[in-house]
């Protein structure tokens, strides 16, 4: 008998050492439908996924692909099944060209030779599919983490599923991308495909799911349509707690000196930069993927240096040449690819805290120092809230929100003055935010400063006191704090001030 459901997960269970993952989950997703899964980081999404990708195998349940069951015993199998996952976590080879990594596992030969130029134009056309003028020939390790995740999820189109499974697509694709990706998966509903898409975006989850379920402690709490629900019955059923509670308050003392003075600053990506950060304040900084604002974060932290310009630190003239001389000036880098530039994933919680300490501080590295080490930053690890059996586990076995507030720690117990966030929330779940938010408000009213970087224009607006949008490399404007999307989308498109722009003739 015809169905529409082409895929049924029912009871499934999946224990790991003292861990029950999932427990008795029922799951569905119907052709030509967006099946949204929400729940923080832990409620056993991914491994739900997991199972469904052939990663792992259930301790009991059963999945049916058009009604007949399966037991997949390897993602191979799943792949050949029609299913497509496309994981948070990239996985691709930084060496390798773009059409590489999209066929990596299933390359065109003929007569036993790689076809490259078939390879090439294929992957050029799922990449212009997504809106994306990404190089088909390009190395990966050139790209910008946006950039990679469009390849990953072009490797993910190449199947061309019947099931498509989208983990965090839009965690690293600024407002434009999102939306290119956005009316992608509407032309895949569209079609048929049945499309599983997990997010801690809820905006996105409201703008695109037919139905919605929420995970929690690895158990169903509900599925519903989108009609029969709005953002806050969603994060209540995540987390219990409501939405507003979120964003802390703006900073309540006027804001004191500036910590960083930039003055008509440049170099090959940026011109004519001129801003201020002030003790007290967290200011945003929005634009577009290409409009430089990744480019100043990397200049004021030294990766990519003004060469033009002058900079002033806590009101001495600085010159922020490299990552150390940034640090010596008390400047704290939290980067986008938090594992990829931030951690080293195979080292403690302990010794990731401490990875900015050693560099400045080489006696605490001398052997025997161990215990000196562990005095100077466990407690700040237990006043940053991190939760871990034990701070010399390795760093991988943490949450994202957990490793996300180690990196904030190593900058404490550096007394930094000034913190470059980029990105600081991406692939967390909202309690995980909530949490970073307020660390963040707490150092900003200690009467330190921080600069923020973000693609998510609700979160920019909500913790900012103040704005600056970016635009081809410029300033385009600065916002107050309580500034609209709206307001913020027309700068970064190039538009000037959208009042001043109303007010403007026709």
């Amino acid at each position: 008998m015809a169905t529409d459901v082409a895929l049924e997960m029912t009871g499934i269970n999946k224990i790991f050492p003292g861990v029950r993952a999932l427990s008795s989950v029922d799951f569905d997703c119907r052709r030509g439908e967006v099946h949204a899964i929400c729940g923080e980081n832990g409620a056993g999404k991914s491994t739900l996924m997991n199972v469904l990708g052939g990663n792992y195998r259930p301790d009991a349940g059963e999945i049916r692909i058009d009604g007949k069951p399966v037991r997949f015993r390897h993602p191979q199998e799943a792949r050949a099944a029609g299913i497509a996952v496309i994981h948070q976590e990239l996985s691709l080879l930084p060496h390798r060209s773009v059409a590489e990594n999209v066929f990596m596992g299933v390359e065109i030969t003929r007569r036993g030779i790689l076809d490259r130029e078939g390879m090439r134009a294929k992957t050029e056309k799922i990449l212009r599919r997504v809106g994306s003028a990404i190089d088909a020939d390009a190395p990966v390790s050139g790209l910008s983490i946006a950039s990679q995740q469009i390849v990953e999820i072009a490797k993910g189109l190449l199947l061309d599923a019947r099931i498509l499974v989208l983990d965090e697509p839009t965690a690293a694709l600024d407002e434009r991308d999102a939306g290119r990706l956005m009316d992608l998966i509407a032309d895949l509903r569209a079609a048929g495909t049945a499309i599983v898409y997990i997010s801690h975006r809820l905006r996105e989850v409201m703008t695109l799911a037919d139905r919605i379920s929420v995970l929690k402690d690895g158990a169903k709490v509900w599925t519903r349509r989108r009609a029969e629900v709005d953002l806050g019955a969603i994060v209540t059923a995540m987390v219990g707690r409501d939405l507003r509670d979120f964003y802390p308050d703006t900073g309540a003392a006027a804001p004191g000196a500036a910590i960083l003075s930039v003055q008509h600053g440049g170099n090959a990506a940026l011109d004519g930069i001129d801003l201020e950060v002030r003790a007290g304040e967290i200011v945003g900084v929005g634009g577009l993927e290409d409009s430089g604002k990744a480019e100043l974060a990397r200049a004021i932290t030294g990766d990519l240096p003004f060469v033009r310009g002058s900079v002033r630190v806590a009101g001495s003239a600085t010159a922020l040449t490299s990552p150390r001389a940034s640090i010596a000036a008390g400047v704290g880098y939290l980067p986008s690819d938090r594992k990829g530039e931030g951690l080293a994933m195979n080292q403690s919680v302990r010794d990731n805290a401490l990875l900015a300490l050693h560099a400045t501080q080489p006696l605490l590295s001398l052997p025997g120092r161990g215990r000196f080490a562990a005095k100077a930053i466990d407690p700040a690890l237990r006043a940053g809230d991190v939760r871990a059996a034990d701070f010399g586990q390795p760093i991988s076995t943490l949450s994202g929100g957990n490793q996300q507030k180690v990196i904030l720690c190593r900058w404490l117990a550096q007394n930094c003055r000034l913190l470059v966030f980029v990105e600081p929330t991406r692939g967390i779940d909202v309690a995980a935010k909530a949490a970073v938010y307020d660390e963040m408000r707490r150092f900003a009213d200690a009467g330190n400063a921080i600069l923020v970087v973000s693609s998510e224009l609700p979160e920019l607006i909500g913790i900012s006191d103040r704005l600056l949008v970016m635009h081809q490399g410029r300033i385009a404007g600065e916002l107050p704090c309580g500034a609209t999307e709206e307001e913020v989308m027309h700068l970064s498109l190039g538009l000037g001030h959208l009042k001043q722009a109303e007010g403007s003739p026709a």
